[in-house]
């Protein structure tokens, strides 16, 4: 099944580069179970479902005074809806974590 190919607006790109960032956390501690998880969604659910695991534990480590980023809830609503119209997002979004780039100086 082919996807449908769209154009991302500057604000679609900066909502996934918003949850990129949270990713890129686990990244970092080399754990990459969401991260692959997103790589592979066979369906939108999957990559949903996935996001929102992913937010529940960076909640938890980011209460834990560890240095993980929050995405906005707007963004994270954002590329929930994109994921919803072209699945390849996800994959897009999961690529983004690995090659992230690491912010110098913290």
């Amino acid at each position: 099944m082919k996807s449908e190919s769209f154009r991302l607006l500057e604000d679609d790109w900066n909502a996934v580069r918003d949850l990129a960032s949270m990713f890129r956390y686990f990244v970092r501690n080399r754990k990459y179970g969401y991260v692959d998880r997103l790589a592979n969604a066979y369906n939108p659910r999957v990559a949903e479902i996935t996001i929102r695991e992913a937010l529940r534990e960076a909640r938890s480590a980011f209460d834990q005074n560890e240095k993980v980023h929050l995405p906005s809830e707007d963004n994270v609503k954002r590329v929930i809806e994109l994921i919803n119209k072209d699945l390849s997002i996800a994959g897009l979004l999961a690529a983004l974590s690995l090659a992230f780039p690491e912010k110098r100086g913290g």
